[in-house]
């Protein structure tokens, strides 16, 4: 069965042993992270930009974000041995197609991810590392690199089955089984995390390197530019910020979604600190928050503290660490975090009132999604009544599968679509 990286036919005995694809253009055996890296030349970044509508610098920034944030994923299911398993079945699946490395601008088209047996395959991929956290992944880069939300799904839909052409070809050269294929991540485990950037890697959620490098000169990438190489190595130092917070209890799932729309058309994004890995700030009523700082916690406080910032109803702010169990309106325990701080942060400003909306994706039944968004929307505020919210300050409602951020048809869509937001609607 062929898949991944091509390689030549099978030496005889005692002969030197096969050369792949890559150390046949000159690219010797690496780290998995510099080996995808390598692949993407200055042309692949221009052409990428170009038909995503994006800047190069934009572009090259976003992949070298998701390279190792795809990679971050996979370590987070090294100790899972269904889910290698599961890995593994789509490392060695044919429909990838082993010229892939040698022709990545087919993985695009205008506007966004080609549709082809490869890409779909990578998508599941991406499902089956990030599950429902897929969504806010794919927001979180595109914040970090200054592009569309939409670029980055795109951009980790182009990576993926790059990083699987490489996995495959490494578990066929080598005779991987599963525990083998996590024993090589775990193996590169440092080199990971020090490249992906904070915002990203706080929601991936599989820890820090136990060293961080003591390089942090720039070093050219692999597409022509040193930018991406300092931003790895301040991130790496940025990093050892969120070690506290990334190994709390249910550090490793993330709610789902980022962006409502419709009544909901636009959403506050705040990017004045991009890369900071938490948000600290003691609240008037001496409360402290620290949080992600890509979280609802930060997003609130700015907009209520900005005289400038009126009260807008598309202006909606995305839960991102609440979880549900499948199909029901019940919340896990590791949400019990994120809604005290939004309870704390409304305590501390009593003027606030907000309202907070429930939405699904097209899955299923429209009257059923619409009750099952009802029902989460007032679990949530019920929830924040019980934190010490006066019941006259909040409103729920459940809006369905109506105003969907992303495409329905895809799972990194799907993802996107369902989630809980709220809205200021006094200050």
């Amino acid at each position: 069965m062929t898949c991944g990286v091509r390689t030549l036919p099978t030496p005889p005995y005692g002969a030197a042993p096969r050369r792949t694809l890559l150390e046949e253009r000159g690219i010797p055996m690496a780290t998995i992270l510099d080996t995808v890296r390598s692949l993407m030349t200055p042309d692949v970044a221009a052409r990428a930009a170009s038909l995503l509508g994006e800047s190069e610098t934009g572009v090259s920034r976003g992949l070298g974000a998701a390279i190792p944030a795809v990679l971050s994923g996979l370590l987070g299911k090294t100790s899972d041995s269904g889910s290698m398993r599961q890995i593994m079945s789509l490392l060695t699946d044919p429909s990838l197609d082993s010229s892939l490395t040698r022709n990545i601008g087919s993985l695009l088209t205008a506007g966004g991810l080609a549709r082809s047996p490869a890409t779909d395959l990578g998508n599941r991929f991406l499902s089956s590392i990030f599950g429902d956290r897929l969504g806010p992944i794919a927001n979180a880069l595109a914040e970090y690199a200054g592009l569309k939300s939409s670029t980055g799904a795109s951009l980790l839909g182009l990576v993926s089955p790059l990083v699987m052409s490489v996995l495959g070809d490494r578990v066929r050269r080598e005779g991987l089984d599963a525990t083998g294929l996590g024993s090589l991540l775990t193996s590169q485990r440092d080199s990971i995390l020090a490249a992906a950037p904070a915002a990203v890697s706080g929601l991936v959620g599989v820890g820090t390197p136990r060293s961080v490098p003591l390089e942090t000169t720039p070093r050219p990438s692999a597409w022509g530019g040193s930018r991406a190489w300092l931003g790895a190595a301040l991130a790496g130092l940025a990093l050892l910020a969120l070690w506290a917070w990334a190994h709390r209890p249910g550090a490793q799932e993330v709610a789902q979604g980022l962006r409502p729309q419709g009544e909901q058309t636009a959403s506050l994004s705040v990017t004045d600190l991009p890369d900071a890995a938490l948000f600290k700030r003691r609240l008037p009523s001496n409360f402290e928050i620290s949080a992600p700082a890509t979280g609802i916690e930060k997003q609130l406080v700015v907009f209520i503290e900005d005289p400038n910032k009126t009260v807008d109803p598309t202006a909606w702010f995305n839960f991102d660490r609440l979880l549900f169990e499948t199909n029901a309106a019940t919340l896990k325990p590791e949400s019990k975090e994120q809604l005290h701080n939004v309870a704390e942060i409304l305590k501390a400003y009593p003027n606030v009132k907000v309202k907070v909306g429930g939405y699904t994706d097209n899955t299923g039944d429209a009257n059923a999604n619409l009750k099952l968004s009802q029902d989460r929307a007032t679990v949530v505020v019920t929830e924040l009544v019980a934190l010490g919210v006066p019941a006259s300050r909040l409103s729920g409602e459940g809006y369905g599968q109506q105003y969907p951020v992303a495409d329905n048809s895809t799972e990194q869509g799907r993802a996107q679509n369902r989630r809980i937001a709220m809205r200021v609607t006094e200050k």
